[in-house]
């Protein structure tokens, strides 16, 4: 199983009045540390608004895969109106994938729990039914992201969605914290649905720290994945609790002794 750091999150802090999110300084700290330590894949979430290029120039240096980036302005699939920019985004973030050779871009739905859910969710469908030829002309792959407090609220909607839009370039995002915090059952779930999974996030629950922590025996749940034959990435979406390069080297050190 293949596997890579989500830099943005390893290096979010939390700071008297709420996040403080990571800057274009510490995504190549992160990019150093991967090279430290043998790592050979990262992810990062926004690559609009910070320098791209110097994450870019990094990447070639070390010769460090990008699985994952996200969309420019994702998160507006859900209300119509906002489609054109939605699409706008997306075509930029291609090309800029296309510089880093990434795989995978990440889309969310949005996050109104408040709207008309079935108005919300045919936009939902044809947003992404607009996005899979520019994502198949491309090569690369949309991987839709439900996240706790946002649109969705289980796996089975967005895997619905994914089967109603019938593109082998648009998968979800399984990120085995959010719904093992959602709705549990993680290994059945994944298990039934991993031709629609193009990539995954894991941290331990509840505190999305180490995967080594927490109530979940990852050990199980990857070697279950495996056996599905899955050749993606799993990205450790986490919050450290400890020295940074022990934090990695240990879950590198699961992975690497499943």
């Amino acid at each position: 199983m293949k596997y890579g750091l989500c830099t943005d999150l390893f290096y979010l802090e939390i700071g008297p009045t709420g996040p403080v999110f990571s800057d274009t300084n510490k995504l190549l700290a992160g990019m150093d540390l991967a090279k430290k330590t043998g790592l050979k894949a990262v992810e990062f979430w926004d690559w609009f608004g910070r320098d791209w290029e110097a994450l870019l120039a990094k990447k070639e240096e070390y010769g460090l895969t990008v699985t994952a980036i996200c969309s420019k302005d994702r998160g507006n699939l859900d209300d119509p109106e906002k489609r054109e920019i939605a699409l706008a985004g997306l075509k930029e973030t291609i090309e800029v994938a296309k510089k880093f050779n990434c795989p995978n871009i990440i889309v969310t739905a949005g996050d109104r729990q408040d709207v008309d859910r079935c108005a919300a969710r045919k936009s939902i469908v044809e947003g992404l039914k607009e996005m899979a030829p520019l994502a198949e002309e491309a090569g690369v792959t949309l991987i839709l992201e439900p996240i706790s407090g946002g649109y969705f609220v289980d796996s089975k909607e967005p895997f619905a969605i994914i089967d109603e839009v019938g593109s082998p370039n648009v998968k979800l995002l399984y990120d085995i914290f959010h719904y093992q915090m959602m709705e549990g059952n993680i290994v059945a779930t994944i298990k039934a649905n991993i031709d629609k999974i193009g990539h995954f996030h894991a941290a331990c629950v509840p505190g999305r720290n180490e995967i080594t922590k927490g109530e979940l025996d990852y050990r199980f749940v990857f070697r279950e994945i495996d056996k599905t034959g899955y050749q993606g990435y799993v990205g450790m979406e986490y919050l450290p609790t400890m020295d940074k390069e022990e934090s990695v080297r240990d879950f590198m050190n699961l992975m690497e002794n499943l």
